[in-house]
């Protein structure tokens, strides 16, 4: 039994689907090549001195971040940026905007390269994807999956986050950022719309409201369309996000539409799950990070008991088209503690959060590049090696409770373990973490937690007593 097999006689051993068939949003009205892309800006333990400024945002011919508040989404599908991004992909070349996927993979982690396009290869043929690339890198203008991102509202401040993606850091910002005396962490911390750059490109953090011109050609593109990605600020609490599904749903297109979300599952309004029964499928990526008062510390001001309430009334969902999955983002702060999570999850009794092959039946994850005093490659090399031993020891107590996985009856032990997102997922988490040293940040990681820390009035080392010794670079 193969899971995620990758697919043969791709074009090249660079080429990705996504560029062929989706476009990406930020909430500030950027047009990217996909969610990660913007992070291949990031892969230097320098990041602040950008080689790369803002890596996959979609450029204008003037050089201007390709904005949904300025710029027509049909225009930008087949943009020079776009196009030349598509061409060097066929050559076997390797863009700017890719360069997280390909380190990734060469740190033994598998990446959204990979994933995306084996699902959708699998799912369209490769013939469908790119039959009509034109010789220039045009291609028709059929959208089949937009990660749509409208605005940045949400109730929660993230430790890794910020007023870029999230309105309820905006309070905060103002109080903290003031505080700050590392210029690197003060440099990586400034919002974009203190710096100037978002007036200067024309973002916005209402550009749905502002550019009317996108629900025209976006409900052109409805009957093409195959996944509507939902992301941050948080789109469950959002009423353009009811809006869209009601319209989708009216239209008569749900039924061929799969609807994700990476979502902090908080809350939302009654009428969502009759909403979501009418669509092909739903895959809800539900972001916890760790368990009790870390997750609480991580994903500030969550309350745990509400969190693991809002799981189960997910767990319970009624109908049979749900996905329902961890969301990990694997930062500083929680690596070191991920087995525990992983071993939380696999000793409850739940019914569909990252039911097989979700995570292997373990967990979901993804790596934060952003911002680099919280990247996993931030510690010390001593404590790089106690989590690499953790994780070790861990496998054996993994390989003999494999069952727990709810794997189906006709996967083998062997089978299992041999899957890429089951423990050689986590060996490849614990490799990308060793390639590179970034320690010397740490000052900056110290400074960041504690003054965190001390606005919540949360004591870091209570929360987090393993690491105890990130007050000597304070």
């Amino acid at each position: 039994m193969i899971i995620d097999k990758d697919p043969e006689n791709l074009p090249s051993n660079t080429f990705c689907a996504l560029p062929w068939m989706h476009i990406s949003t930020r909430p500030n009205g950027h047009m990217r090549v996909c969610c990660t892309a913007n992070a291949s800006a990031v892969q230097d333990k320098d990041s602040t001195n950008k080689t790369v400024s803002e890596a996959g945002v979609l450029r204008r011919d003037d050089g201007k971040p390709a904005n949904l508040a300025t710029t027509s989404l049909l225009d930008a599908w087949n943009n020079e940026y776009m196009k030349s991004v598509r061409r060097m992909m066929l050559k076997g070349d390797k863009p700017d905007s890719c360069l997280k996927c390909f380190k990734e993979e060469d740190a033994g982690h598998r990446s959204k390269r990979q994933w995306e396009t084996a699902k959708w290869v699998h799912e369209l043929g490769l013939e469908d994807i790119i039959g009509e690339t034109q010789e220039d890198g045009s291609i028709p203008p059929r959208v089949r999956y937009i990660d749509l991102r409208l605005g940045s509202k949400c109730q929660l401040a993230c430790v890794m986050c910020s007023p870029h993606d999230s309105s309820g850091w905006v309070k905060e910002y103002k109080q903290i950022y003031p505080e700050l005396k590392n210029e690197r962490l003060q440099k990586s911390q400034l919002w974009e719309k203190d710096s100037g750059k978002l007036a200067w490109s024309g973002g916005s953090y209402a550009w749905h409201k502002s550019n009317p011109t996108f629900w025209d050609e976006f409900w052109t593109q409805v009957p093409t369309l195959r996944q509507l990605y939902w992301a941050g600020g948080e789109s469950l609490i959002m009423k353009e996000h009811y809006m869209v599904l009601e319209k989708i749903i009216e239209l008569g297109y749900a039924k061929d539409i799969e609807v994700r979300y990476n979502s902090n599952g908080l809350e939302w309004e009654p009428h969502l799950f009759d909403l979501w029964k009418e669509f092909r499928s739903v895959i809800f990526h539900f972001s916890i990070d760790s368990y009790e008062d870390k997750n609480h510390f991580i994903r500030y001001p969550s309350n745990w008991e509400q969190v693991v309430t809002q799981l189960e009334a997910l767990d319970n969902y009624p109908h049979d088209n749900l996905r329902l999955t961890t969301a990990t983002t694997i930062i500083a702060l929680n690596i070191f503690y991920l087995p525990d999570f992983i071993k939380w999850k696999l000793e409850r009794d739940w019914k569909l959060l990252n039911k097989f092959p979700a995570g292997a039946g373990m967990i979901d994850l993804h790596l934060a590049y952003w911002p680099p005093q919280l990247n996993c490659k931030v510690l010390p090399k001593w404590f790089k090696q106690e989590v690499t031993e953790k994780f070790e020891d861990f496998y054996p107590w993994l390989e003999e409770n494999w069952k727990k996985c709810n794997l189906p009856v006709s996967l083998d032990y062997k089978e299992w373990r041999e899957l890429p997102y089951g423990i050689k997922r986590l060996e490849g988490l614990v490799s990308f973490m060793n390639s590179e040293d970034w320690s010397e940040r740490l000052p900056e990681t110290a400074e960041w937690c504690s003054t965190i820390a001390r606005r919540r009035k949360l004591n870091f080392l209570e929360i987090f007593p393993d690491l105890e010794w990130l007050e000597w670079y304070g």
